[in-house]
């Protein structure tokens, strides 16, 4: 998963995509290095350990797209 992922999943809001600065936050909830996934991306199975209900959607997103192709 990246953070272009991020930026475009289906949100729960008007607009796609989790915000930056929440996931940011959320990251270092979850004592997650930040500007490794930037730079690195990070693998869904250590999102999806997390059992947190935004991760799992993200996750499920960036699979998705994954089948369809899109990277």
């Amino acid at each position: 998963m990246t953070l272009d992922h991020l930026r475009r999943t289906p949100g729960f809001g008007a607009r796609p995509g989790y915000c930056t600065q929440g996931g940011r936050e959320w990251f270092a909830y979850y004592g997650l290095d930040w500007s490794a996934f930037v730079r690195d991306g990070i693998e869904s199975e250590v999102i999806e350990a997390l059992g947190d209900a935004l991760g799992l959607h993200l996750v499920a997103f960036a699979r998705a797209e994954e089948t369809r192709g899109q990277q």
